[in-house]
């Protein structure tokens, strides 16, 4: 039984599971491996990397072996520039122990850390199975308790004010009156998913293209709408245009190709393997990519599908799906609400649904709420007499309403004008609730695209949770700083007893 906890006591198996339970606080030093054990405090120095530098647990092992393992890293990793220092500071490790620090150990040391943080801070118990193969399936279910308990007002400064996204005005009659707004918006990144058309089902492997209800599809030629079976060796039927569609997508180095248009697509160029290992097999990444045939011929698409050209022709997807997008919703102050994945697309009714999750009640609904297509949004309300957010106003942002809705779209003149909303501008003419935090806050969050690239989607949502939690964190402590006087709106203000 695993006793790593000093000062904690470990509850005796009750049955033949073995569950053990961890009491009270955070150890000193955590035990991640069955023979590894890592000092909290550098499990915080991880922690802060990956929020505050995108670093990821394969560069962030890279680090530790070469800069803090040995106790003089300045003259073992220059041995020419300190040679005679190195020969007297050499040390020779025991025979058959290796004392480099494993991304995997990272990895575990990451979530177990901060498995054992959030129960901690709620006075709860951290349960664990103690007969799991590895520790990556051991944490699995408390990670996915803990995912289930983020989803929509789950993130600890949900509740988060300050005098920068929350603001008293006297109306026309003399009453004071709040202005709240949230800002949504989407960043391109996400996890492996189901081919099958926004499926939720989770794959059984990340190896996988499908999950179990849909593995019947693999046998399936990979171009849209064909229902003809692959051929032998192929992933295509035997269509002579189909397989000049699969030959394309072979033929060339396309990883590169992916992980640079995503990359670019996020604004961000931090890779998760700053030296990754050799391809010895001359393979190339699964990640999925779109081959178009068009009238110069079989061309691979970018990311989002979008040909140049004109209109498609015949299309195959090929490799592993991703999710579509990360949506967030935060505060103009740039502390982040929540987060949601949307799997097939940003569909308009997934964002109204999103909302609604956010701000599931009538008092928690903010006075503006601001996204790039609140015109189709608000339509979309509309059409089904949805009144949740009756009471709020939803301007598109200045930008895109500047550059991207027509003049002639009478619905989005008429509703989502930001101008039309005298509460969004100051009495210096300009507007009060700055976009530009928001636009900042969605760089910083596509940074860990290459980071979450290869989770497993358990893992991967609650990573993206904790660094959002982490990050709010210090937000609020910079505004704070900055004397914009942070403040926690009383949960019963949001939620009323009566209404429960």
């Amino acid at each position: 039984m695993s006793n790593w906890n000093f000062g904690s006591r470990v509850t005796p198996p009750v049955d033949l599971n073995e569950i053990p339970q961890y009491y009270g606080g955070v150890p000193n030093v955590v035990q991640v491996a069955q023979h590894f054990f890592i000092e909290s405090a550098l499990l915080e120095l991880f922690a802060n990397g990956m929020v505050f530098g995108w670093l990821s647990a394969s560069n962030w092992a890279r680090i530790y072996n070469c800069a803090l393992a040995e106790p003089n890293p300045h003259i073992t990793n220059n041995q020419l520039a300190f040679l005679s220092a190195y020969q007297q500071n050499k040390r020779t490790p025991p025979e058959g122990w290796n004392l480099e620090l494993r991304h995997s150990d990272v990895t575990n040391g990451f979530f177990l850390y901060s498995l054992l943080l959030e129960k901690s801070e709620r006075a709860g118990i951290l349960v664990l199975p103690h007969d799991e193969a590895n520790q990556k399936y051991r944490l699995q279910p408390a990670l996915a308790e803990r995912n289930k308990a983020m989803e929509g007002i789950g993130q600890e400064c949900y509740a988060h004010a300050c005098d920068i996204c929350f603001v008293v005005l006297e109306d026309a009659n003399g009453n004071l009156v709040k202005i709240q707004t949230a800002h949504c918006d989407g960043d391109t990144i996400g996890h492996r998913c189901c081919k099958a058309h926004d499926c939720k089902t989770p794959l059984a492997s990340n190896r996988r293209h499908f999950c179990p209800d849909h593995e019947h599809l693999t046998l399936k030629c990979a171009v849209i709408d064909c229902t003809l079976d692959v051929a032998p060796g192929n992933r295509t039927c035997s269509n002579p245009d189909h397989r000049a569609l699969e030959t394309t997508y072979f033929s060339r180095g396309k990883s590169l190709f992916q992980l640079r248009s995503r990359l670019k697509k996020a604004d961000v160029a931090v890779q998760e393997d700053s030296v990754p290992p050799p391809d010895i097999h001359g393979e190339v990444d699964d990640d999925e990519v779109i081959v178009e045939l068009g009238p110069n011929g079989p061309t691979i698409l970018d990311c989002d599908g979008k040909h140049e050209a004109g209109n498609r022709t015949l299309r195959a997807y090929f490799g592993a799906r991703r999710t579509h997008n990360e949506q967030l919703i935060m505060r103009p102050c740039g502390v982040i609400l929540s987060r949601a994945t949307f799997f097939g697309s940003e569909a308009i009714s997934a964002v109204n649904d999103f909302a609604k999750a956010t701000f599931p009640s009538p008092e928690s609904t903010p006075e503006f709420f601001v996204f790039d297509n609140n015109c189709k949004l608000d339509a979309h309300q509309r059409a089904i007499n949805d009144q949740h957010f009756a009471n709020t106003g939803k301007p598109v942002d200045v930008f895109h309403f500047t550059c991207k809705h027509k003049l002639t779209d009478h619905h989005c003149q008429l509703y989502c004008n930001p101008a039309a909303f005298p509460e969004l501008i100051g009495k210096d003419g300009k507007w009060r609730f700055n976009t530009s935090i928001c636009e900042q806050t969605n760089v910083w969050f596509g940074g860990f695209i290459s980071v979450v690239q290869d989770m497993e989607v358990t893992r991967y949502n609650f990573f993206l949770d904790e660094m959002i939690k982490r990050r709010n964190r210090y937000v609020v402590s910079q505004l704070k700083l900055k004397g914009h006087c942070p403040w926690t709106i009383p949960m019963d203000a949001l939620f009323p007893t009566t209404r429960l």
